[in-house]
């Protein structure tokens, strides 16, 4: 089993974070986290600027401390969400070279720039044990202009937050053995010259996690993992490999044979209020790492993983548990806590109770670090 030791705490590889954009995972507290396995969390350096701020993070001493959260952050550094803004509304901003640069509303009266620098300096305010470099996103639609303008900028902007981050580290007081990590996404989306053009450039910096930037789906919105596992080529075998925004079980899986570590995405939260359910077909606790790069490899881990829509009708008068095979708080079946029907629980969900969200969302997640758990066996 692999392991990675940040800022003087060991941890297993490979590793699941779920979203925590504002610093919570939606209807979930720090405990309900921990209580299905849970690690670490991925939050936004950009969103967490906003609101709180600044200044009342750097007051309650970081992210970890206002969310009384012990396990390992990492926080995106807002740029996605900052393409996707102005993506949406031109008229809110455009990417310079010097950073992303925000107009306040449609007259342009009030202006900021948010440089690699600042995404920096907020994450250390932040606290974060992972730290990602500000990118330019490689806009899947791009001309080949575009795209080497955006690779040019992530690395140039990579550069800067690098001597920014040695800059915080000496500054704090941070040694070799307890900082934080940094992390520089690879963009060029399915450009391969530009791809491997960003890959090298950001190698020669030097980084300590390299990410899947980018959007890896096809024109047909099917996952490409011919592009994942292009992307983790681009890099040393002995490099660590964060596949940013990935994925569903069965694509975590998969992109962990391919050399990746590290995953995060909203899907496990979001499909939960959605009503879609993650379910084992078999008994978790039988299966090894081995069993599923077998699967893997032969395109068979529909085996493995299936899904449940609970708002379906045939589950209102159902009384069995959600899964046999999971152990969350809301399956297992101890004597003194029966486990959650599915009745029940589709019967939260048709009055739109809040409680709905919260279970389904625990049941999701243990799913995904029973996968994780498998994955390092």
């Amino acid at each position: 089993m692999q392991e990675i030791r940040i800022k003087n705490k060991t941890y297993a590889l490979p590793i699941f974070l779920p979203d925590a954009t504002w610093g919570v995972a939606r209807n979930l507290d720090s405990l309900d986290l921990q209580r299905v396995g849970l690690e670490g969390v991925m939050v936004n350096t950009y969103h967490l600027l906003q609101q709180p701020g600044e200044q009342i993070l750097q007051k309650l001493g970081g992210i970890k401390k206002m969310m009384n959260w012990p396990g390992f952050v990492s926080s995106d550094s807002g740029g996605f969400q900052l393409f996707s803004l102005i993506n949406q509304n031109p008229g809110m901003g455009k990417v310079t070279d010097e950073g992303v640069l925000l107009y306040n509303g449609p007259k342009r009266q009030h202006k900021t720039l948010f440089t690699p620098e600042d995404s920096i300096r907020m994450q250390f305010i932040l606290d974060s044990d992972v730290m990602i470099c500000l990118d330019d996103f490689t806009p899947p639609n791009a001309s080949e202009e575009r795209i080497k303008a955006s690779v040019k900028r992530t690395v140039s902007w990579a550069k800067r937050a690098k001597i920014e981050f040695a800059k915080q580290l000496t500054q704090r007081g941070y040694t070799a053995n307890n900082r934080p990590l940094l992390l520089a996404p690879i963009q060029g989306h399915n450009h391969y010259k530009w791809r491997t053009y960003c890959a090298k450039a950001l190698q020669k910096i030097g980084f300590d996690l390299y990410g899947l930037g980018g959007w890896p789906f096809t024109e047909n919105d099917q996952f490409d993992y011919s592009f994942c596992q292009r992307n983790a080529d681009l890099t040393d075998k002995n490099s660590l490999r964060f596949a940013l925004g990935v994925g569903s079980p069965e694509n975590i899986v998969k992109l962990f044979f391919m050399g990746y570590q590290f995953f995060d995405c909203v899907l496990p939260t979001r499909d939960a209020r959605h009503q879609r359910l993650y379910v084992f077909k078999v008994d978790p606790q039988t299966l090894d790492q081995n069993e599923l790069k077998k699967l893997a490899l032969a395109n068979r881990l529909d085996e493995i993983f299936d899904y449940l829509y609970i708002g379906k009708g045939i589950f209102a008068t159902d009384k069995t548990a959600i899964s046999t095979f999971c152990d969350c708080p809301i399956c297992q079946n101890a004597a003194i806590a029966p486990p959650v029907s599915k009745a029940y629980l589709h019967h939260l969900f048709k009055i739109g109770d809040a409680s709905a969200f919260r279970l389904a969302s625990l049941h999701n997640l243990r799913t995904y670090t029973q996968t994780m758990e498998i994955l390092r066996r």
